[in-house]
């Protein structure tokens, strides 16, 4: 039967916010996640997006997932606008942390095009992420390493990336993370990029996240710097 979330749901923020968790929520529930992110790029063009992130905990070792890059506005010489890939996808949960080991994940999706605009490059694309996670005493560490498959239905070309981000407490309800990232050069379709993000966070409810942060670009050809806000809310639990 469904209920509304309590002191017993956590939520666990991963995109459009910082690196993605191994864990996953308890069995029957369902998260949503959103955010607006604001980049300067290269040329220069400032880059507005709405990515957000479905996701539906069925059993202690799979979620299924639902995401996008969302609605996106390009403003440069050319101006364009778009709904970015929608990807739909699989997180498997292999392993609990231990005292020696980290827990371990995979997230598998495919991502199908949109509408045609003007400017938005059509493309199938498939994403492999390996996540693992680890408390080690007052600091939480997530990394991510993985493959961005670009143009499944055509001449594929594979973008490597990692993503390391160390996490702790602050007085409550208040947190603090800091990520480095890199993509490697997937040309012509994707440029090589990276960059070390800060990340301000709040836990007003165990089942609501709230986050702000900023990001310094490290190839400013490709993108100077970004900032975000995200919130994570798990807004029903169908069953427990």
């Amino acid at each position: 039967m469904a209920d509304l979330p309590d002191a017993r749901d956590h939520a666990l923020p991963c995109r459009p916010t910082v690196s993605c968790t191994a864990d996953i929520a308890a069995p029957g529930t369902l998260e949503v996640e959103g955010g607006m992110l604001f980049s300067r790029l290269g040329d220069p063009a400032n880059e507005w997006s709405y990515p957000f992130l479905l996701k539906q905990t069925l059993t202690h070792r799979i979620q299924m997932q639902v995401a996008s890059n969302g609605f996106t506005t390009i403003h440069a010489a050319a101006p364009v606008q778009y709904l970015d890939n929608v990807g739909a996808g699989v997180k498997v949960h292999f392993l609990d942390q231990g005292d020696a080991w980290p827990s371990l994940a995979v997230t598998a999706l495919v991502t199908l095009p949109t509408f045609d605009r003007r400017g938005y490059v059509r493309m199938d694309d498939g994403i492999l992420t390996g996540h693992a996670s680890k408390d080690l005493a007052w600091l939480h560490v997530d990394w991510n390493v993985g493959l961005d498959l670009w143009r499944l239905d055509a001449s594929p070309v594979a973008q490597g990336f990692t993503a390391l981000a160390f996490s702790t407490s602050l007085p409550p309800p208040f947190s603090i993370a800091v990520e480095g990232y890199a993509f490697t050069d997937a040309a012509p379709v994707a440029p090589r990029d990276g960059g070390v993000r800060v990340v301000l966070g709040t836990t007003p409810r165990p089942w609501l996240v709230f986050d702000v942060g900023g990001d310094a670009g490290l190839f400013p050809p490709t993108r100077s710097f970004s900032v975000f806000v995200g919130m994570t809310v798990i807004p029903i639990v169908l069953w427990r």
